[in-house]
């Protein structure tokens, strides 16, 4: 306990304030002017019928532009129900590469093999991803995976790890562990670098029984024979029946995003080729200079994920209960992973409050609070660990360089000593949450003074459970438990209504969840 108490503790900022004036946001702002203007108006109309009027229609904006249903004012529930009504033509998608075909060019007399064109077919929120791959001439020139975001010019790629419980180490080795990991992301962190993104994904997805089972025959003693089995065989092989439904693997994800809009990427993928290939091999140098990071902090890098793994990751995210099913076809002889066309799902209905997915149901949900007090480092642990549900935890960072860090930290401090002063003369009271915010601005303000980097950061968790006839309940007690696990960490998570399509993809290794 004594050891316990000295370890170090950890404060989080609050979430900072969208407001421009006194905590509001232009749009409030626009609406409360707009409401006054129209209620002045109709008090020159005078009589009692005006003043109900002018009375109704600030009430009206009132309610539009301040009151909160579910986190948000109804303003910007606008926004979100007006994409989702305008989407409904796309919320349902049917895969239709199976009757698009594969296409092969034939030319005369050319009895030479020509490469095979495989039908693609995926749902709006993905139609700008094409899988790409490249070599990673540092590493034996093994194939590197490459995720292309046609529309923001984006290219990513990731890497699969694993590490040491970080709950068993010790309080020294925890701290010594995160002031490695926050040395990894200030290195990534320069004003000329080329990484737009990074992020980690952490998932629990079912698991294989039958690995149990064969681990269990493999390991046995040599004269332990199944035609006579001894009592302590045919136990462990009971329990592991019953284990089967509820095994489960973890995998651990980061993943690293280039920007080609950048200056500081268009000069070397110029000088590299140009192109695909020129952005390819500067995002190559990245993973290549993040696997070292990695290596050096404590973080075991077990391999890249190729084009074939990058649409393994994706296809499970889907479709997790299709997996075992996937793994128990793959040709020993063949590269694993997935083909790049069938990455995608087969059918996906969008729904207000979740996604339907191939065989599964999926919610996704914000991490809106972060804790509130004092934390230790081992804070997420109920989150990450107590995985009795299957569910995905990501969290997409972006990283500032130095120049742009204290630029906003400036005009941060500046917004925030503004804002106090109007309170001052409007006689406004200010409330604690404003001021553990104005404390965070200047202390982040002095961090950057002393060299330190800052994030952008969001986080979000994905939920799913097997369709059936009681998904909809069985999402729903599920999302309750994970719900409680974030308490526990203690987090706040609220549900994204209304862009389940497209907040899914955000559990993926796309580095995505940012604007």
């Amino acid at each position: 306990m004594a050891e316990a108490s000295r370890e170090t503790t950890y404060r989080f900022a609050p979430h900072p304030s969208a407001g421009f004036i006194l905590g509001l946001r232009i749009p409030q702002i626009l609406g409360l002017i707009i409401a006054g203007a129209a209620a002045l108006g109709c008090l020159r109309l005078g009589g009692l019928e005006g003043l109900l009027i002018a009375v109704a229609i600030i009430s009206v904006a009132a309610t539009l532009v301040l009151i909160p249903v579910r986190g948000q004012t109804i303003e910007q529930w606008a926004p979100v129900i007006t994409s989702f009504t305008s989407r409904r033509h796309t919320a349902r998608f049917r895969a239709r590469a199976a009757q698009a075909g594969h296409l092969i060019a034939l030319s005369d007399g050319d009895l030479d093999p020509q490469p095979v064109t495989d039908p693609v077919s995926m749902p709006a929120e993905l139609a700008d991803i094409q899988l790409l791959e490249c070599e990673l001439s540092a590493y034996d020139r093994a194939l590197l995976g490459v995720a292309k975001d046609t529309r923001a010019r984006t290219y990513t790629a990731a890497v699969r790890v694993q590490c040491r419980a970080f709950e068993l180490l010790s309080p020294e080795e925890r701290r010594q562990r995160l002031e490695e990991y926050g040395g990894v992301l200030a290195s990534l962190a320069r004003d000329d670098s080329p990484v737009r993104r990074i992020s980690w994904i952490e998932r629990a997805l079912p698991g294989d029984p039958d690995a149990l089972g064969g681990y269990l025959l493999d390991a046995k003693r040599e004269d332990a024979s199944l035609d006579d089995p001894p009592y302590e065989l045919v136990s462990y092989l009971r329990l592991i029946g019953r284990a089967g439904l509820v095994a489960e693997e973890h995998e651990l994800l980061f993943a690293l995003q280039v920007d080609a809009r950048r200056p500081a990427a268009k000069r070397p993928i110029q000088r590299l080729g140009g192109g695909d290939i020129g952005a390819m091999a500067v995002l190559a140098g990245e993973i290549g200079r993040l696997i070292e990071l990695l290596d050096g902090a404590g973080i075991t890098p077990t391999g890249v994920l190729t084009r074939r793994g990058l649409a393994a990751a994706v296809r499970d995210g889907y479709d997790p209960w299709g997996r075992r099913q996937r793994h128990r076809d793959q040709d020993r002889d063949t590269e694993p992973g997935t083909a790049a066309h069938t990455a995608w799902p087969a059918a996906r209905d969008e729904h207000w409050s979740h996604l339907q997915t191939d065989g599964a149901l999926h919610c996704t949900l914000w991490v809106a609070e972060w804790p509130r007090i004092d934390v230790r480092a081992i804070f997420l642990q109920p989150l990450l660990m107590r995985a009795d549900t299957t569910r995905t935890v990501a969290m997409c960072m972006e990283l500032l360089g130095p120049a742009k860090a204290i630029r906003r930290a400036e005009r941060a401090m500046t917004e925030a000593a503004t804002e106090d002063s109007l309170r001052g003369r409007i006689g406004q009271r200010t409330s604690q949450r404003q001021r553990q915010r104005e404390s965070a601005a200047a202390r982040q303000e002095a961090e950057l003074a002393h060299g330190h980097a800052n994030v952008r950061y969001s986080a979000y968790v994905t939920v799913s459970v097997p369709d059936g006839p009681d998904a909809r309940d069985e999402l729903e007690a599920a999302v309750s438990r994970v719900d409680l696990q974030a308490k526990a960490a203690p987090l706040r998570l609220e549900r994204m209504w209304g862009q389940q399509a497209n907040a899914f993809t955000f559990s993926l290794p796309f580095c995505r969840g940012l604007k």
